[in-house]
C-alpha cells in the first residue's frame, strides 16, 4: 500500500510539473508564513489584493468560481534534534525526511473549499531529551511521543465554508495563523499538527465602503475523553481595516481553554458551556456568581490579544504591534493599577520598498513574553506565566504550542535583510531567543544562522534552507561555563555550559496554478 502510495503522488507530481506553463494565482492567502514575504510583495506591486494579513487562512472576495492547485515537495536533512518553529505536521529530528503534499482549493460566492492531503517518509533518529519541567517540557527541540507522532498520510489542510454574502459556517482541520508577525504569534501559529474545529463567521474582508470587517468564531475539542474529562478550545477573532492613503487595521482574539476537571461546585461542564465562554465578563467580579468559579476563579485558561497594523501602500512598508494578557483583572481598578501584568507583547515592522528598484527587503521582530516586574504581587511560578497550565499541557497539542514556539517566560528576536522579485528571494536571517529569562540564571540561549534561497525556473520554484543553530545552558544549569571534562567552574574560562550545534539543509519544490 506504501508503494502505490508513493507511486501515485510520483505520477501526480510529474503531470503537474510537465502540464500547465500558466504563473501563480491564488484564491486564498494561506497561513503558513513559508510565503508570507513574497505574497505581500505581490499586494504591494498590486498583483494581489491588499489584505491586513492579520488572519490566515482569508480567502479572496470573488464573484465567479475559481479554482487553484498547489504541490509542495520537500526533503530534510538535520545532524541533531528537531528544533524547526512553525512546522505543522512536518515533524523533523536527526537524519533525512521527505515531505510530499497537493493542495486544491476552490472558492465561489457561496462555497469555499481546501483540501492538501500529504504523505511523509522519513528515517529520523531519537536524540537525547533536555531534562526540563513544567512549562519548559513542551519546547520545540524535545523529542515526539509515538503517540503524538504526525501520521505518515494525513491531511495537512482540511476546510469546508459555506457563506452566502460573506457570512457562513464550516470546519476546518488546518493550518491557522492569528497575529500580523511572521516568525511567532501569542495566541495561534502553525507551530503544531491542526485540530478539527467548527467556524461560523467570515473567512473572507467583507467590504463596506473604504472599511473591511472580519470576524471568526472556533470551536474545537482537543481530546477523545468524555464526561468531564473532555478538553475544548474556544477562540473569537475580530478586525476593522480602513484603506485610505495608509491601510489602518485593528483587531483582536480572545480564547478559552477549558474542561478536563470537575468544578468547585460540581457542575457537569459540557460543550455547550465551553461554546459560550467567550462571551463571559472580562474581570473576576464579573464571575463571582457563575456555577463553574469559586469567589470568581476557575480553572480556565484564558488568553485576550490585541493586533495593530499600519501599511503604507506607496512606500511599501508595514509595522505592527501585538500585546496579550492571559489573566483576569479582579476589577476596574486592578486594571487601571496594573495593567502590564502577564501582558506579553510582539513588535515588528517589514520594508519591501528598500532600493531603486524596490526589490530590496528588510525586517525586524520581537516577541517578549517574560514575566513581568508585577508578579511580585501575585507569586512567580504557574498563573502569571503564558502557557502556564498544566491541565492544559502547557497549552500545546500532539507535543507542541499553538502559540509562540519560544514558549513561557522567554523572548525571541529576529531580523532578516535579503532580496526579493519575481524570480529570485535570497534572505538571510539571524534569531536570538532565550527561555527562562526571569525564573531561571543562566536562561537557554539559542541563536540561529538562517539562509533561504529561491528561485523561479517555468513557474515551477525550486529553494533552498540552511541553519545553523547554537545553544547554550540547555536544561538551566546553575552555573555559566564548564571545564574540559564538563564539570562546572568558577570563572570566565573554559567552554560554555550544556551547549549543542545543530544543522538543517531543505531542498523544496513547489508549484501553484489558478483555473
Amino acid at each position: 500500500m506504501k508503494k502505490i502510495t508513493n507511486k501515485t503522488f510520483v505520477i501526480i507530481s510529474l503531470i503537474y510539473y510537465c502540464s500547465y506553463n500558466y504563473s501563480m494565482a491564488q484564491t486564498h492567502f494561506a497561513s503558513d508564513p513559508y510565503n508570507l514575504l513574497s505574497n505581500e510583495k505581490l499586494q504591494f506591486d498590486g498583483l494581489l489584493p491588499m489584505k491586513a494579513n492579520i488572519f490566515r487562512p482569508i480567502f479572496f472576495n470573488t464573484d465567479t468560481v475559481s479554482f487553484s492547485l498547489s504541490l509542495r515537495n520537500e526533503n530534510y536533512y538535520n545532524n541533531n534534534v528537531s528544533n524547526q518553529e512553525n512546522m505543522d505536521v512536518r515533524y523533523f529530528s536527526k537524519g533525512a525526511g521527505h515531505f510530499t503534499s497537493v493542495n486544491l482549493a476552490f472558492n465561489s460566492p457561496y462555497l469555499s473549499f481546501m483540501v492538501e492531503p500529504y504523505i511523509i517518509n522519513n528515517s529520523f533518529l531519537s536524540e537525547i531529551d533536555i531534562d526540563r519541567e513544567g512549562v519548559f517540557s513542551v519546547l520545540n527541540d524535545q523529542n515526539l511521543t509515538n503517540s503524538n507522532l504526525p501520521d505518515k498520510v494525513g491531511f495537512r489542510n482540511l476546510l469546508a465554508f459555506i457563506h452566502y454574502k460573506g457570512f457562513g459556517i464550516g470546519w476546518h482541520k488546518g493550518n491557522r495563523w492569528w497575529g500580523p508577525g511572521i516568525h511567532t504569534s501569542l495566541q495561534m501559529t502553525n507551530n503544531t499538527q491542526p485540530f478539527m474545529a467548527q467556524i461560523l463567521g467570515t473567512i473572507q474582508e467583507i467590504r463596506i465602503g473604504s472599511f473591511g470587517l472580519y470576524g471568526l468564531y472556533t470551536f474545537a475539542k482537543l481530546n477523545d475523553e468524555t464526561d468531564y474529562k473532555a478538553k475544548f478550545f474556544t477562540s473569537i477573532n475580530g478586525a476593522l481595516t480602513w484603506y485610505g492613503p495608509i491601510v489602518l487595521s485593528a483587531g483582536f482574539n480572545r480564547t478559552y481553554i477549558s474542561g478536563g476537571v470537575k468544578t468547585h461546585y460540581g457542575k457537569r461542564w459540557t460543550a455547550s458551556d465551553a461554546k459560550l465562554l467567550i462571551f463571559e465578563g472580562l474581570l473576576t467580579s464579573n464571575l463571582l456568581k457563575n456555577e463553574y468559579s469559586f469567589l470568581g476563579h476557575d480553572s480556565w485558561d484564558q488568553t485576550i490579544a490585541g493586533y495593530l497594523t499600519i501599511t503604507l501602500p506607496k512606500r511599501n512598508f508595514k509595522v505592527y504591534a501585538e500585546i496579550g494578557i492571559n489573566d483576569n483583572r479582579m476589577f476596574f481598578a486592578d486594571l487601571l493599577s496594573q495593567p502590564d501584568h502577564t501582558a506579553a507583547t510582539i513588535i515588528g515592522f517589514r520594508d519591501y520598498g528598500a532600493g531603486s528598484s524596490k526589490n530590496w527587503i528588510y525586517g525586524f521582530e520581537w516577541s517578549n513574553l517574560m514575566l513581568t516586574y508585577t508578579i511580585r504581587h501575585r507569586g512567580a511560578g504557574g498563573v502569571p506565566a503564558w502557557y502556564s497550565s498544566s491541565l492544559y499541557d502547557y497549552s500545546s497539542y500532539k507535543g507542541r504550542r499553538w502559540g509562540a514556539h519560544s514558549g513561557s517566560d522567554s523572548d525571541d528576536w529576529y531580523a532578516y535583510m535579503g532580496y526579493l522579485s519575481e524570480n529570485l528571494m535570497i534572505v538571510p536571517a539571524v534569531n536570538y531567543e532565550r527561555h527562562g529569562i526571569v525564573s531561571h540564571r543562566p536562561a537557554e540561549v539559542k541563536l540561529e544562522y538562517r539562509m533561504d534561497i529561491r528561485f523561479k525556473y517555468n513557474d515551477i520554484w525550486f529553494g533552498v534552507f540552511l541553519e545553523n543553530q547554537f545553544e547554550a545552558f540547555l536544561g538551566f544549569p546553575d552555573y555559566f561555563y564548564e571545564d574540559k571534562f564538563g564539570n562546572p567552574i568558577d570563572a570566565s574560562q573554559g567552554t560554555l555550559a550544556n551547549t549543542r550545534k545543530t544543522k538543517t539543509l531543505i531542498f523544496t519544490l513547489s508549484r501553484s496554478i489558478n483555473f
